[in-house]
């Protein structure tokens, strides 16, 4: 009978705790999130709509965990496209091909795109709308001759008074070189267009592309109001042929390849891994003779 009294007791313990804990949750406020939507065009026909969903704490900014965005094509959300969660970075990318992005274009050619964070337990609501114009980048890469290389490239815009395709003028290109982590540049920072929406760089000689001189060339246009960011990529046989004899990543030094590390580093790590383990043999042997002296000696 006590047992049972004791059990009845503990329960309602447990049971209005969790009802405290309840309503302590309820009563925290929930973090207002904010929502950003960025559009990037890549000219070999993939279209990306990433959300970043973030929040501020203090002075600072820190990403949104654990939420997930909707994607609608109408401001009413009424025509669901895509649901995603964010990542760690509280990101998230929906891609997009030329017919599913043709979804979300007006009579006027103007592309909206609408998104909206779910609320949830932690985070409220919030929503986001973007709206793009369509913009082209074509390139040109002309060799005169073994030391003159010219890159020229032409951006066309949508008009939405003319309905038609634009030379976009007095607008900046970022031109460069693809590598590991950054965009080599190319000439300036920012290469305004001319009236024709061209602009023509002189193309280094000495830029190091792979072991047959290829290089990733890349001309965008970088987050612009109107146009989003339009990006052009194309591989061409433009730089200076990385050879084994001349390629410190081949050779055995400190920014070598894993297996390409110092001889010195070899043999000290590996002389520590060899202690190591040796050592970690040596005691578990020790326990086992002493786990079967026990045994014997009962």
């Amino acid at each position: 009978m006590r047992t049972m009294k004791t059990f009845i007791t503990k329960l309602m313990l447990v049971a209005v705790s969790a009802l405290v804990a309840g309503n302590i949750a309820c009563a925290q406020e929930k973090i207002a999130p904010k929502l950003r939507l960025s559009y990037i065009k890549h000219m070999d026909g993939a279209q990306e709509i990433k959300a970043r969903a973030y929040s501020k704490k203090g002075k600072e900014f820190e990403p949104c965990m654990g939420v997930t965005i909707g994607f609608y094509k109408d401001a009413d959300e009424e025509q669901l496209y895509k649901k995603q969660e964010v990542d760690h970075m509280g990101e998230t990318t929906v891609l997009l091909s030329d017919a599913d992005a043709n979804a979300f274009k007006d009579s006027t050619g103007q592309y909206h795109f609408y998104a909206k964070i779910e609320k949830n337990i932690k985070y409220k609501s919030a929503e986001a709308d973007l709206a793009v114009m369509n913009a082209t980048i074509s390139a040109e890469f002309k060799q005169e001759n073994d030391s003159t290389k010219v890159l020229k490239a032409t951006l066309m815009v949508y008009d939405a008074a003319t309905k038609k395709m634009i030379p976009g003028a007095s607008m900046p290109l970022k031109c460069g070189v693809k590598r590991a982590l950054c965009l080599l540049p190319v000439g300036k920072d920012l290469n305004n267009t001319n009236e024709l929406g061209q602009i023509e760089l002189s193309f280094p000689n000495d830029i190091p592309g792979d072991k047959d001189g290829n290089l990733i060339v890349v001309v965008k246009l970088d987050e612009d109001d109107n146009y989003g960011t339009v990006q052009y990529e194309k591989s061409v046989k433009w730089g200076v042929p990385l050879l084994h004899s001349d390629n410190p990543l081949a050779s055995r030094s400190l920014i070598g390849s894993r297996n390409n590390a110092p001889w010195f580093m070899v043999v000290v790590i590996s002389s520590i891994l060899i202690a190591i383990w040796g050592y970690l043999c040596y005691i578990v042997s020790g326990l086992y003779k002493i786990s079967k002296l026990g045994h014997s000696g009962t």
